[in-house]
């Protein structure tokens, strides 16, 4: 059997999102495996405040801006982590954080994620259409 007829078998649910770039990327529908992940994510950030969650500095337990030794302002929140590892589900795991890292800017990264959770069902009220398109046709 050769490898073409392998790939017409195959189902699934995506939508194309282009980077700054132009190059597609397919954003496929959530595995089962991964919702206990994506409700965390959504229960913590909004994807309309993507900015502000890159610039929120951590917070210590006294309340006051935390500082790194060189007194430099804490930006490691937690918010980068928790959205590759949204991004990187989202495109299936076919890119690495690496290659993501090279094109992936705030708006792409929110687009991603609002598109994500539109084909895996979880925006009722999403602006996005989702038209249908055939398996493997970009």
């Amino acid at each position: 059997m050769n490898d073409e007829k392998k790939d017409d078998n195959v189902i699934g649910l995506y939508e194309i999102v282009r980077d700054r770039y132009g190059k597609k990327h397919k954003v496929y529908s959530a595995r089962f495996k991964d919702l206990h992940t994506i409700m965390n994510f959504t229960q913590h950030y909004s994807p309309d405040s993507f900015g502000l969650y890159m610039l929120a500095p951590v917070i210590d337990k006294d309340g006051e801006v935390d500082m790194d030794a060189e007194g430099n302002i804490n930006y490691d929140n937690g918010f980068y982590d928790d959205l590759m590892e949204m991004i990187e589900m989202a495109l299936d795991h076919r890119e690495t954080r690496e290659q993501i890292e090279e094109w992936l800017d705030i708006e792409v990264a929110r687009n991603i994620i609002m598109v994500y959770l539109c084909v895996s069902q979880f925006k009722k009220n999403s602006p996005l259409s989702l038209e249908k398109k055939p398996i493997g046709e970009i």
